[in-house]
């Protein structure tokens, strides 16, 4: 039961952060708000926690923190390539690096926040907790 908590948060999290993605996309607010791409990554973030802890809960085992940031660190990777690939990413007029840093570190603090969802969600015993 504990898991379908998991996956329904996940929904409530993953919902409102693909809408805000589309309006952002959409009218070029990520370009006209310097710092709207912070909560974005923060969000997104929280729902990777989320979702590394439900793929173990779903298996019946605990989640640590490590493997929540793990995950969380995996994902938020991977979507930094997408950007830089697909051209979203501007690494020749922002200080790209510095940029892509900060993404991950916010990806990090909603994966912890993710995971504090989780441990709330399912109970600490459940969660293995560090």
């Amino acid at each position: 039961m504990s898991s379908r908590r998991l996956l329904f948060a996940q929904f409530l999290v993953i919902l409102p952060l693909a809408i805000l993605t589309w309006f952002a996309v959409a009218y070029a607010l990520y370009w006209r708000i310097w710092w709207l791409d912070i909560p974005m990554h923060v969000f997104g973030g929280v729902w990777a926690g989320l979702c590394g802890a439900w793929i173990l809960a779903r298996r019946g085992h605990s989640f640590p923190l490590a493997w929540c940031l793990a995950f969380t660190l995996s994902v938020g990777v991977a979507w930094e390539v997408f950007e830089y690939t697909e051209g979203i990413a501007m690494p020749r007029y922002l200080n790209y690096p510095l940029d892509t840093a900060m993404d991950l570190a916010m990806g990090l603090v909603g994966g912890a926040l993710g995971w504090l969802l989780a441990t709330w969600l399912v109970g600490e015993r459940e969660s293995g907790m560090l």
